[in-house]
């Protein structure tokens, strides 16, 4: 489980690079700024999210597989 955990927080990384690479092209005030920043958030939200579940080694499914297999 923990590799899907840091699949996310790569792929968060990876999309977090690009958008502040497409940053200075993009004019402030516009709809596609807006978008940006929107986009900006919700992969921060990701990606501190999947840092805290690898840092604390949290499987929030834990315990649906163990009652599964007994």
């Amino acid at each position: 489980m923990t590799d899907i955990r840091r699949a996310f927080f790569v792929a968060s990384v990876v999309l977090l690079v690009f958008l502040a690479f497409s940053v200075p092209t993009i004019e402030p005030g516009t709809a596609t700024f807006v978008i940006t920043i929107i986009t900006a958030c919700m992969l921060s939200v990701v990606l501190v999210g999947s840092a805290i579940m690898i840092y604390v080694d949290w499987d929030p499914f834990e315990e649906i597989i163990q009652n599964g297999r007994s």
